[in-house]
């Protein structure tokens, strides 16, 4: 309603009834004349974003769920690590809620934020299959070429699990005609199953087009996870030595991780790519936000870093080692829960160091100054007065990043509010991961003299009071090996009838058991509330982790089911298993200890 309507009614009517008229609630009946005064405000189209958070422990891994309203369609949505960390998994949930799951690398706490993009409108989507693309960390030169004896050179690119993974680092994706593709859906996988693998981030996930086009289709690539061969090996001749490549074995955990992607494709109007670009130094952060044109809305959006030349010449393919470029934000900007999405907001992160050299650059050693003959071999320093220096290997002082916002309209009428959805968590936790050891953590504590923890001992210990409305929490108490807990009766009550620490068992692996590192093992264990003695079944209420040198591991969540033994030296280790009350977010640990060995299946 203008100002002049407002004043005019201000007179007839008075200054309160006629504010209330402009904020459109139903103001009067029979006040003037004979007849009734309403004042309703149709509802205007609008994106807007809905959040959810989480606390994002150092070192470990966690899901967010955002939903939308009940009048309200999902578009798409992103994410936000206030620090170190990243995305490892960012879908659809239904056709109202967002989820992703991110990692933290760092040795201190975060906060993940998840975005949903919802509009109050019916919009048309192509249907969705599977996730039938996938970027592989995995890599090797694209221009390699053969040697040895027989004019190849063996190794995982071309005998056993990894051979023909090589050739296939980008997933890309695309929408039939008459369809926009705004964006691409993620969910972290294997690359080869009984293999370990450890999270990297995307460091591209962004249209094919370019800017000021509708995207048509998208590409994403995950950080390198591949290393080199670092020992020499013999060659039969030093022309295009630096493309005789050959792959250590066996291959870090980060190499065997990949991420299958999905296209969202839309029915949208007036759709544009904005793009913006920042220079990110080398160990440092870079903020952007992208705007979108007027009358339209940030319908996706992605990012990706441009391949920067070193020295001026050609930059060297990095390989795992040279400090990871990635995303830790791609969403909206931040904001309140139900704001306007008009801009797309990215937090560009560079974990290299400048003037150092890449990982496994290539080197060549010569015998003498007449012989072609030599050996190959991959460095980071010359070994040699001889040594030549094939190409460049200097780290840039800093790498750039483009921000790419999907900017449209929607063609539909919008909808009546309702109330916002409460999306739950699916019942499928994110994978687990040979997560690296994070520096800083705090050594869990060692067994007594006795040596472990007594075999499937059920420890109880408080780690929260009875929680408001029955809110879980996640199992990350550590009680002392051996500790008992003593719960005193609450005052005019029994101790029976006052909430206790699960029941908690390991059934399997039996103590002294011996692990493979790297195969699949199976993993079962038992936990039940006290009092009520109900089995405590969601995944989200169960984590079981394993002690190495620098720390637990994480295994997975449930009470049963197979899981990647970390890639850790032969020895013994404790195995824990914790459970939560997800009424009185009290923690039980159950301890054993297992041995691990080398995969001979």
């Amino acid at each position: 309603m203008g100002s002049a309507v407002r004043a005019g009614a201000a007179g007839v009517l008075g200054g309160k009834t006629a504010a209330a008229v402009a904020a459109g609630a139903l103001v009067l009946t029979g006040a003037v004349g004979a007849g009734v005064w309403w004042a309703r405000t149709e509802p205007q189209l609008r994106v807007v974003q809905r959040n959810a958070q989480v606390a994002l422990e150092a070192g470990g891994q966690r899901t967010a769920v955002a939903g939308c309203a009940a009048n309200e369609t999902a578009l798409g949505g992103g994410y936000a690590v206030d620090g170190a960390g990243y995305a490892t998994t960012s879908e659809f949930v239904g056709s109202s809620a967002w989820l992703a799951a991110a990692y933290n690398p760092g040795s201190a706490p975060v906060t993940l934020t998840v975005y949903a993009l919802c509009v109050n409108a019916p919009v048309e989507f192509a249907p969705r299959g599977g996730y039938t693309r996938r970027a592989l960390a995995f890599r090797d030169r694209v221009d390699k070429v053969t040697a040895g004896a027989d004019g190849r050179i063996h190794d995982l690119t071309t005998d056993g699990p990894w051979a023909g993974l090589a050739g296939s680092a980008l997933g890309t994706d695309t929408c039939i005609p008459g369809f926009t593709m705004t964006g691409m859906e993620f969910r972290a996988d294997r690359a080869v199953t009984g293999h370990g693998a450890a999270p990297l981030p995307l460091e591209r996930l962004a249209p094919l087009d370019g800017s000021g086009t509708a995207p048509f289709s998208w590409v994403a690539s995950v950080n390198p996870g591949t290393r080199l061969a670092s020992r020499t090996y013999p060659l039969q001749s030093s022309d295009s030595a630096e493309r005789r490549t050959r792959i250590e074995d066996p291959q870090p955990p980060q190499a065997n991780y990949a991420v299958g992607v999905r296209a969202i494709c839309a029915k949208l109007k007036d759709v544009s790519v904005v793009t913006a670009q920042a220079a990110v130094a080398a160990g440092g952060t870079a903020e952007l936000t992208v705007r979108c044109p007027k009358k339209t809305f940030a319908v996706g959006g992605g990012f990706g870093f441009t391949v920067a030349s070193a020295g001026g010449g050609a930059r060297p393919q990095p390989y795992f080692g040279d400090g990871l470029l990635y995303a830790s934000a791609d969403g909206p900007p931040p904001g309140s829960s139900g704001h306007v999405v008009r801009e797309w907001h990215l937090a560009g992160r560079n974990e290299q160091t400048a003037g150092t050299q890449f990982h496994d650059s290539v080197w060549i050693e010569h015998r003498n100054r007449e012989e072609l003959t030599g050996n190959g071999y991959f460095d980071s320093r010359a070994r040699g007065a001889d040594d030549q220096e094939l190409r460049g290997a200097t780290v840039p002082a800093s790498q750039q990043i483009t921000a790419v916002a999907v900017c449209g309209t929607v063609d539909a009428p919008p909808t009546r509010p309702g109330p916002t959805v409460t999306a739950a968590a699916p019942a499928v936790p994110p994978p687990s991961w040979d997560v690296p050891t994070v520096p800083g953590l705090p050594t869990p504590a060692t067994a007594g003299p006795s040596g472990s923890p007594g075999p499937s001992a059920s420890v109880g210990t408080p780690t929260a009071g009875p929680s408001a409305g029955g809110a879980s929490r996640t199992p990350g108490a550590t009680p002392r090996p051996g500790a008992s807990t003593v719960t005193a009766p609450a005052p005019g009550g029994s101790a029976s009838a006052r909430p206790q620490p699960p029941v908690v068992a390991v059934t399997a692996p039996q103590p002294g058991g011996t692990l493979h590192r790297g195969c699949e093992e199976t993993f079962t264990g038992t936990a039940r509330t006290r009092p009520g003695d109900r089995p405590i079944t969601d995944p989200q209420h169960t984590l079981w982790q394993i002690t190495g040198p620098g720390g637990p591991v994480t295994l997975g969540t449930g009470g049963s089911g197979r899981s990647t033994v970390p890639l850790l030296a032969d020895g013994d280790y404790t195995l824990d298993f914790a459970a939560t009350d997800p009424d009185s977010g009290l923690v039980a640990h159950a301890r054993t200890t297992v041995r691990i060995a080398g995969c001979l299946r």
